[in-house]
């Protein structure tokens, strides 16, 4: 008999490094597979190829985070989830599916409704949903989470992640084509008509909409992205080279919703756009009345997605049954690694401070080297060994009007091209970009979804000069001007600094 109230949890029960992947949404696809949904022949309902990228990332979320917090949604309506809980399953996959949410590894999130099992008011598949409420009512006994378990409380709270999306379809458009273009694997010029083209439409479409009603995704799919005549689940696209990139942007901004609200770290494929092409620091999309905490939150979890992407790839799991993932997260190797990213992540950006360089350095290395070892760890018990490890250095570079200050693992921090009377100079934009240099791919250096940029706000200052002096007292005094070189270096010569 399940017990409601032990299992009635909300996000601040969920302690265990609890994250959000985007890859266990039923609309994402990887780039390459979302380009053959728009072709003519192609047939309705997701591919083999599609279910098979979708369960490589469920186990590589498990596999990186402590507590994987999924929609129910997704849950019933996402192949790559419920093919594992269906009576056609492999019974130990069944079970392993069972023993994941025992554990609270697996932790199904409910918009409004109480129950797993709840009945739905949208299309599913019956017999999914019959699998589904015998593994919730008799074969597990699910830990599940809302906003609130005041229904109140709780439609205000879960209307900020409409709010948002309904919100920030219109800044898309905003984004600058440079990022759009190294974020979504285009050319330059593709982004700026993509600017011009299908953004600027959504832009003119989103504020013609009903200011009292949340703009949904699928109302977005159906106007811009859906092949006419037929249904988003159905996944077949429009013809159009802006299309795909389009989406990716629409499906990020979609993801973002719930982990914002509730402060869990989202994850995204390393095959699709990171978390930092929504560019979320930019001054237009902050709230009024930004403070430090929340600037260090935002930081926290840009920076999360981005050392995730560097350290993993999608293919790191893929031969690991959901059985195999349940022995991994028992091993020694496996809890050490998500302590050390709970540490960095939860300990270092805790309380909207940032990391100091002593600890962005230790912390840093930790998180590779137990990671390396977990991955030896999971190897062991896979049945193919197409996973592969990276060896990172992490840089992280702040700057502003021709200053530069490099804090890269293991190194002093030092200023770059420019002196410190340069601290002076008129405000501008201060930029925080975390890059990734990738070790063990020779003659690559920093390659795109390895680093990003996003503007730090200023932290309820006004000048430059003391924004730069309070971001130094945050990351320690002892700083080494290099010499003024008269020139900005590029980012590689800074991070190879």
């Amino acid at each position: 008999m399940t017990d409601n109230a032990r299992n009635q949890l909300v996000f601040a029960d969920l302690t265990d490094y609890p994250v959000m992947a985007q890859a266990l949404d039923n609309q994402w696809l990887p780039a390459d597979l979302a380009a053959t949904r728009q072709h003519a022949s192609a047939p309705a309902g997701p591919s083999a190829e599609a279910v098979a990228a979708g369960a490589a990332e469920l186990r590589r979320s498990l596999a990186n985070s402590g507590t994987l917090v999924v929609n129910r949604a997704f849950l019933l309506n996402n192949e790559a989830l419920y093919s594992n809980y269906l009576p056609s399953a492999d019974q130990a996959e069944r079970a392993a599916f069972g023993q994941l949410l025992n554990r609270r590894a697996l932790v199904p999130y409910l918009y409004t409704e109480r129950e797993a099992a709840a009945d739905f008011q949208w299309g599913h598949n019956r017999s999914v949903a019959a699998a589904w409420q015998r593994m919730v009512t008799e074969e597990s006994d699910p830990g599940l989470v809302r906003f609130d378990w005041d229904d109140e409380a709780n439609r205000a709270h879960a209307g900020q992640v409409g709010n948002y999306f309904s919100r920030e379809l219109s800044g898309l458009r905003r984004l600058p084509a440079p990022v759009l273009a190294e974020n979504l694997g285009i050319a330059l010029e593709r982004a700026q008509a993509m600017r011009e083209g299908i953004l600027k439409e959504l832009y003119f479409w989103a504020g013609e909409q009903d200011n009292d009603r949340d703009i949904t995704r699928s109302a977005v799919y159906e106007r811009f992205l859906t092949r006419p005549g037929t249904q988003p689940y159905e996944n077949l696209l429009r013809e159009g080279d802006h299309i795909v990139p389009a989406k990716q942007l629409i499906d990020l901004l979609y993801s973002l919703g719930v982990p914002k609200a509730s402060g869990l770290v989202s994850l995204t494929p390393p095959d699709s756009p990171p978390r930092s092409t929504l560019q979320e620091l930019r001054a237009e999309s902050r709230p009024a009345g930004d403070d430090p905490e929340m600037i260090g939150r935002l930081l926290r979890g840009v920076f999360a997605d981005d050392l995730h992407r560097a350290v993993d790839g999608p293919n790191s799991y893929a031969g690991l049954s959901l059985a195999d993932i349940v022995r991994l997260r028992g091993q020694e190797e496996w809890r050490s690694y998500i302590n050390a990213l709970q540490a960095f992540v939860h300990g270092g950006f805790r309380d909207g401070r940032l990391p100091s360089p002593e600890e962005f350095a230790q912390h840093t290395r930790d998180v590779a080297r137990f990671h390396a070892r977990m991955l030896q760890t999971a190897r062991k018990t896979s049945a193919s060994h197409g996973g592969f490890t990276r060896e990172i250095s992490t840089v992280l570079i702040l700057e502003s009007s021709g200053i530069a200050l490099q804090v890269a693992a293991g190194e002093d921090m030092s200023l770059l091209a420019g002196s410190l009377q340069l601290l002076t100079a008129a405000a501008g934009a201060l930029t925080v970009r975390l890059q990734f240099r990738d070790k063990g791919r020779k003659g690559l250096g920093l390659r795109g979804g390895l680093g990003h940029s996003v503007t730090l706000p200023s932290l309820r200052l006004n000048n430059l000069k003391k924004d730069w002096q309070t971001i130094l007292r945050v990351y320690g005094d002892q700083v080494a001007p290099s010499g003024d070189t008269g020139r900005r270096p590029s980012a590689d010569q800074q991070a190879a600094a």
